[in-house]
């Protein structure tokens, strides 16, 4: 169950990352999903449809952009 639940985000827990942490991702054709697993042994789990997941890699590119000229 999910802790919280709000206009299509389902939230069960909080990550933090650390610079090395493992990460791998399958594709769910089926369904059009992408699941990406985080940590030593893909305890973290993301998933995410191809809009939404295009969405974040610009969002996290223009972050990295900006951390690039700090």
């Amino acid at each position: 169950m999910a802790l919280f639940q709000y206009s299509g985000i389902s939230v069960e827990s909080c990550v933090e990352m650390e610079d090395e942490a493992p990460m791998r991702y399958e594709i769910d054709r089926l369904n059009g999903l992408v699941v990406l697993h985080c940590g030593q042994h893909g305890e973290y789990i993301l998933t995410i449809g191809r809009e939404n997941l295009a969405a974040l890699v610009a969002l996290g590119t223009e972050a990295i952009q900006q951390l690039a000229t700090t």
